[in-house]
């Protein structure tokens, strides 16, 4: 154990050590940072509230729903990339992820809407660009269709629209064993998973396993509330302002045309990057994608 908190003391570290971009309570640049709980129904959800120095009232505020098991920082840089362009940004870290609250039991997509929109609404937060991606997307999605009033437009970077049979095979999948290994090889482990899985800066496969171990043993939670989701029905409802964007070596890119098929109104933009987490390796060509209406 002692070994693995070792490890896990080196991972972290290092991160700060190489990558101002993503260091846990750093937001890279002269801005207004403000961090704070708000009350839902699945408990205290921790937000990060960055604003620049003199708001553009011509900007909307957007708010940011990220992918689990990750949390805040996944949109650092973003955040810091649309308070240089005057805008005010807000992420919230899902129930059972980062900083918030974690459910004893396993909530559905309609829970963590629910709960998020309690936070929304507890920051008096209306006519928002809601933006999420992977995870953060399908709760984006549900809040869309049972709120549209609080959201101006939706921006969806890789959209969960599984066929029944992948959904299921996702659900029968094996949860990630954290349990602590000699040497710290649990970490290593997933690292390696990880990099043969994902694209993009090592930086980014440190937080994923980070944020796995942060999580805890109920991190598949949601990534089964998603397998769960009736994602083709949502999607049909929709009638907010809708941008789909997807790049290569997104893992949901297969998806994208699924999308357009089903939904060929939505605006839908496909980007040259090669991470699998663009919002974080990527973050200025991210927020030009995401602030504008998409092609």
């Amino acid at each position: 154990m002692i070994a693995a908190l070792a490890v896990l003391w080196f991972c972290l570290a290092s991160t700060v050590a190489t990558a101002a971009n993503a260091t846990l309570g750093v937001v890279p640049g002269e801005f207004v940072v403000e961090r704070g709980y708000a009350p839902s129904p699945l408990g205290q959800i921790h937000f990060q509230d960055v604003r620049p120095p003199r708001l553009d009232a011509s900007q909307p505020v957007y708010v940011l729903l990220h992918q689990v098991p990750w949390f805040h920082i996944y949109y650092n840089g973003a955040q810091a990339e649309l308070a240089r362009r005057g805008a005010r940004s807000i992420t919230f870290d899902t129930p059972g992820y980062g900083l918030s609250a974690r459910p004893t039991e396993p909530p559905t997509i309609a829970d963590y809407a629910r709960a998020i929109t309690a936070a929304m609404q507890h920051l008096h937060l209306r006519r928002v660009v809601l933006v999420g991606h992977h995870t953060g997307a399908t709760i984006g999605v549900e809040i869309a269709r049972t709120k549209p009033e609080l959201i101006s437009r939706l921006v969806l970077h890789g959209v969960a629209l599984y066929t029944p049979e992948e959904a299921a095979a996702r659900l029968a999948a094996p949860h990630w064993d954290q349990t602590y290994r000699p040497e710290g090889e649990h970490l290593s482990d997933r690292w390696l998973y990880l990099k043969g899985r994902i694209a993009g800066s090592p930086d980014s496969v440190q937080w994923s396993v980070i944020s796995l171990y942060l999580a805890g043993h109920n991190e598949w939670f949601g990534h089964h509330a998603v397998f769960r989701y009736d994602m083709a029905t949502a999607l049909r409802a929709l009638r907010t302002p809708v941008t789909v964007l997807s790049n290569t070596d997104d893992l949901l890119d297969f998806t994208f045309e699924r999308v357009r098929a089903l939904r060929s109104d939505f605006r839908f933009r496909h980007l040259d990057s090669h991470s699998s987490n663009m919002a974080f390796d990527e973050p200025a060509a991210w927020v030009d994608a995401v602030a504008t209406n998409g092609r």
